[in-house]
């Protein structure tokens, strides 16, 4: 825009140096004082022009800014919205897209299973050749008397039809249904998948969330070593070396800080697509981490609930089911075919045809009923019905086969995810404990320190080691509770010991690590 400014005050600069070179090289004003007047009248009205257009211009550019801020304010984020974890699963219901896709694929498939319901009903057809027709004409016969048509005629036919003996239409109907219900089916698994992926997303950003505060207070720990480094140095206690370590120290918490704030945003938008928010509305959450229950059930258990809830195995044997309706559907294609029909003709003409001298007030009526067995049976296609039935009984053979398969894969997703629920379980247990000592290692350290025993790096590394040990206490308990509601998600079983039940043997002291008391928030005691 400003090169469109540019161009109009230079053609302007050089119009009116132009008629400034013009009056002065002329040597007789007054000879061209005509020319010369209505030459600036000209460039005047050019300059009118040229202010005009900009004018023009600044008001398009204006326009075209509004509408550009207008579009950008749709993806600016202004509202937060609290997400709580019972809240997920109706809003996804509520609001994702895929499931509204699928439920629309559930309603065509019930309305082509009304279709296919429909073949065991009669159908009524009602036609007419003429509703009216005129005939006018005549017709010249060489041998005999020549004859002429003049008539106006109505008629109706109307014809009822109903399939006594149809082989194809009960496993029609019966494979419509089948894949009605695996639309039900698969909206149900995607429902599940998508709770479960969300679950997953809100777990870390709460995980995000707690990161941040580490972060920050692990910057707070070491601005403080960082002061005290430098005061010890200029009273000559300490060395340099103790203040560039406290230094790089607190370099890496900011970078740490600044890798945890960006991860904290992308789980947001992920969470917030997943949930399908609006453009310029971001979720948040105020819970911290903690255990969301107690897994009880053994991994044997687990592999038989997973098996009798999986959705994916209902889903191919209703394929199978569908493949066999199929193939007694392609044989029927042989088979005979016996309807009943009832046919009613009526019609009303006024005039004759093919009479030597047609009667125009001759009135003629007719009526007649026709009441029948239609049959049908197709001999010989040429293998075409075989060949379809028996590509359909592979295919049978092959969903039997996928089941097999799928019920192996269920069991190794349950055994994969029980053995990480466990490892998670004992990291929780021992990321807790290196907590404990940390927290105790980095006060000794700094009593050290001030008492000259030991250096600004000990106390460095006793607070490297605390922040490590906090995040790996907060990564136990994300791991935890995702491989808990995977769990959940693939047997089915909602049911978890609370944490709160203080009624129960996990509770023994053979369970409880050395020095750790019940923590309500990461249920360790039951663990």
């Amino acid at each position: 825009m400003k090169n469109i400014y540019f161009k109009v005050f230079i053609g302007i600069t050089l119009a009116n140096i132009m008629l400034d070179v013009g009056l002065a090289s002329s040597g007789d004003y007054s000879i061209k004082n005509h020319e010369t007047l209505s030459s600036s009248a000209r460039i005047k009205d050019s300059k009118h022009k040229l202010i005009g257009q900009i004018e023009k211009v600044k008001i398009a550019s204006s326009d075209r800014s509004k509408k550009v801020r207008k579009s950008l304010e749709k993806f600016k984020i202004l509202n937060n919205k609290v997400i709580k974890l019972e809240d997920l699963e109706d809003l996804i219901k509520a609001n994702s897209y895929e499931l509204k896709i699928m439920r629309k694929r559930i309603e065509e498939t019930r309305y082509l299973l009304k279709s296919k319901v429909s073949a065991w009903y009669p159908n009524l057809d009602i036609s007419s050749t003429g509703f009216p027709q005129y005939l006018k004409g005549n017709t010249f016969n060489k041998l005999s008397t020549n004859t002429s048509s003049n008539q106006l005629k109505a008629s109706l036919k109307a014809t009822l039809k109903w399939d006594v003996i149809n082989p194809a239409r009960i496993p029609q109907i019966a494979a419509a249904r089948d894949e009605f219900e695996r639309q039900r089916i698969a909206y149900t698994i995607k429902m599940r998948d998508l709770v479960l992926e969300a679950q997953n997303q809100f777990f870390n950003l709460q995980k995000s969330l707690q990161d941040i505060r580490i972060a920050k207070d692990s910057i707070k720990t070491s601005k403080i070593s960082l002061n005290e480094a430098r005061i010890r140095f200029k009273s000559g206690i300490g060395s340099k070396l103790d203040v560039l370590d406290a230094k790089t120290q607190l370099s890496n918490d900011k970078q740490l800080l600044a890798d945890r704030l960006g991860n904290k945003k992308i789980y947001q938008r992920k969470l917030a697509q997943l949930l399908n928010l609006k453009p310029n509305t971001t979720p948040i959450i105020g819970s911290k981490p903690k255990v969301i229950g107690i897994w009880k059930i053994s991994l044997e258990e687990s592999i038989n609930y997973a098996i009798k809830y999986r959705k994916e195995l209902d889903q191919i044997s209703l394929q199978i089911s569908m493949n066999e309706n199929n193939a007694k559907a392609a044989l029927a294609g042989k088979k005979p075919t016996v309807s009943i029909y009832n046919t009613f003709d009526s019609s009303l003409s006024k005039g004759e045809t093919f009479v030597s001298s047609p009667r125009t007030n001759n009135s003629i009526n007719s009526q007649n009923n026709t009441l029948g067995l239609q049959f049908n049976w197709p001999i010989f296609d040429g293998g075409y019905s075989k060949a379809r039935y028996n590509a359909k009984k592979e295919k049978v053979k092959e969903l039997e086969a996928r089941i097999a398969l799928k019920k192996t894969e269920i069991r190794k997703e349950v055994e994969e995810i029980f053995y990480k629920l466990n490892i998670s379980k004992e990291s929780i247990k021992n990321s807790y404990e290196a907590i404990q000592s940390s927290k105790e290692s980095l006060r000794l350290s700094i009593l050290r320190l001030k008492t000259g025993i030991t250096t600004q790096r000990e106390v460095i590394v006793s607070q490297r080691d605390l922040t490590q040990a906090e995040v790996n206490h907060i990564k136990s308990i994300t791991d935890y509770n995702t491989n808990l509601i995977t769990l959940q998600r693939k047997t089915g079983i909602k049911k978890l010991q609370n944490c709160e039940d203080k009624d129960t043997n996990a509770l023994s002291e053979k369970n409880l690590p050395n020095h750790l008391s019940l923590n309500e928030e990461a249920c360790i005691g039951l663990l």
